[in-house]
This record gives structure tokens, sequence and C-alpha cells, in this order.
């Protein structure tokens, strides 16, 4: 079988990737029980990037 190589994303695919990295910390964190309070766009976005870190 014969490798592809597709090269270096592109800044579309960077930001599209982005947004579904997002996009699967935000369904993360609100589908936990935070009992008393609630989850905020912080909480998502340090999911997002303790995802993102281990993606490298």
């Amino acid at each position: 079988m014969t490798a592809i190589d597709a090269g270096e994303p592109t800044p579309a695919e960077k930001v599209m990737d982005r947004a579904d990295l997002f996009r699967a910390a935000h369904v993360l964190v609100t589908s936990l029980d935070w009992g008393d309070s609630t989850a905020d766009v912080i909480d998502v976005l340090r999911v997002a990037e303790f995802l993102a870190e281990g993606e490298e």
C-alpha cells in the first residue's frame, strides 16, 4: 500500500481542528455533574487546552 503525504494542514484546517476540539471540550464539560455550580467558558477552555496537549 502506498503512503499518502498530505503535507501540513492549511490555516483553515487548523481553525476547523480547533473548533472541533472546543466542541468536544464543551460536550465533555457540560455532560458532567457540577452540583450547585455550573461550568463556564473558562472550564471549557481549560479542558480544550488539556485535550490539545494530549495530541502533541
